[in-house]
């Protein structure tokens, strides 16, 4: 039997909870950029911005989940995410964040621990480290989400 090994991951900080995600899918953190703000306000998906060319969307996966958020400020942080499916109609996805990411080793013994939550449709489990819960967004879920926000 194969050993599974350690995967790289950043942990994408909220207001109170952490979001993680393998280090491969993550195209880049840039710094907070207000988007051009949507027509019709969904209260979780903020607008699009332009980034490399491409315009991004970007959303609030703890408004999409009913979550307590925080005003922007100085550190808050846009996560540019691949699509995971490559769909071209929206290669990426801009996740607002409260702060600077840390890498995180996500070694067997941690991913063995995950279990599924009911807490939000966007979440696809939670693992406890150290003392602080990680959520791994369930993007597929999220990326369709915002699909159809932002065709309308």
């Amino acid at each position: 039997m194969a050993e599974i090994e350690s995967i790289r991951c950043m942990q994408l900080p909220l207001h109170n909870q952490q979001l993680l995600l393998p280090n491969s899918a993550v195209a880049e953190i840039i710094g907070y950029t207000s988007p051009e703000a949507a027509h019709q306000g969904s209260g979780w998906y903020d607008g699009k911005i332009s980034w490399r060319g491409v315009l991004v969307p970007v959303v609030s996966v703890e408004k999409m989940c009913g979550m307590e958020t925080a005003e922007s400020g100085h550190r808050t942080r846009i996560a540019i995410i691949y699509n995971p499916n490559g769909d071209q109609s929206l290669p990426y996805l801009g996740l607002i964040l409260k702060d600077i990411p840390r890498a995180y080793l996500a070694e067997p013994e941690r991913l063995q621990a995950m279990q599924a939550t009911a807490n939000c449709d966007y979440l696809l489990g939670q693992a406890d480290a150290m003392f602080e819960q990680l959520y791994i967004p369930d993007l597929d879920a999220i990326i369709e989400a915002t699909k159809q926000r932002s065709s309308h």
